[in-house]
């Protein structure tokens, strides 16, 4: 996938454009972009998200930005896993903010090209959020281009938002935060050296850390997949409490159950949190936490021996 940072840098030719924040690339989104797939194949043209690289929030009210779903690269990545093209990350300041409905189509349509253009239902633009759905296509007829509106995807009943996700990961449901977003929460980094606790307890972890800015679950011990040096591992995760921090980000550390090789310090893992599986707890002897510890990575591989 081609990677942009402003539209002008496009030089791919003709395009079916998906207009959207994506903070969290669920599958709301991801019905947006199938589509854009979809029209570029159907008129061989090439799919293209337009999309932001910071939370527009951040610019007018930076205490008011929601936890972030997915960090910048996550973000990317969920993008083309879904196969599209090419990714417009435009920077969002109030400048841009202050362009009219009007200025901002002129400007995409001047560089994009775009012979079909994919919002979602509730999807606005400009300043203030002043152009809806029926501008759009109003200034696909002056421009050229034909706009296709994405209903509300629904799933349980209730419409999937980034606001539902945010709310699955707040209370520990990790598999409705699956179901909204089309796979498991993620956490992806490098691992740190820790305080080597886990060595002590033969139990030894791979530890990150927490992205800034990402939402956080509930502190606790979770059922996870890693993945490390191209190889799954299913995992026992504790996202716990900094010890020199304690109202900062958490630790987190990952017992990868079937891993039997050495260190990995400055690997790069990605962990996928599948289940809360326990709350946090605090112990009087490295005995106690040892015995949790051999419980807790039962519980895990139950988990995932279960027949789903």
């Amino acid at each position: 996938m081609i990677l942009l940072t402003h539209e002008r840098q496009w030089r791919g030719g003709e395009t079916v454009v998906a207009f959207g924040m994506f903070d969290g690339v669920h599958e709301g989104h991801a019905q947006l972009m199938r589509k854009a797939n979809e029209l570029a194949a159907l008129y061989d043209l090439k799919s293209v998200v337009y999309t932001f690289s910071s939370h527009p929030m951040a610019t007018y009210a930076p205490d008011r930005v929601p936890p972030q779903l997915e960090t910048r690269s996550e973000k990317i990545r969920s993008i083309a896993q879904l196969g599209i093209d090419a990714a417009v990350l435009r920077p969002f300041d109030r400048a841009y903010a202050a362009q009219s409905p009007e200025e901002f189509v002129q400007a995409f349509v001047s560089a994009l090209h775009p012979k079909h253009v994919v919002i979602g239902f509730n999807y606005s633009f400009g300043k203030m959020g002043a152009g809806k759905a029926a501008d759009m296509r109003r200034f696909g007829e002056q421009y050229g281009f034909e706009t296709h509106v994405v209903d509300e995807v629904q799933i349980g009943g209730l419409p999937v938002s980034s606001t539902r996700v945010r709310a699955a990961v707040a209370q520990g449901n990790m598999e409705e935060a699956a179901r909204l977003l089309g796979r498991p929460y993620a956490i992806c980094g490098v691992i740190q050296r820790g305080k080597q606790l886990g060595s002590r307890l033969d139990f030894p972890t791979a530890n990150l850390l927490w992205p800034k800015k990402k939402a956080i679950p509930p502190k606790g011990v979770y059922a996870a997949r890693a993945y490390v040096d191209e190889a799954w591992y299913i995992a026992a995760v504790n996202v716990g409490t900094h010890p020199t921090a304690p109202g900062g980000p958490p630790t987190i550390e990952a017992n990868l159950l079937d891993y039997d090789g050495g260190a990995l310090y400055d690997r790069h893992m990605r962990l996928l949190l599948c289940s809360f599986v326990r709350s946090e707890k605090k112990f009087d002897s490295l005995e106690q936490l040892r015995a949790e510890v051999m419980k807790n990575r039962e519980q895990v591989r139950a988990y995932f021996e279960r027949d789903f």
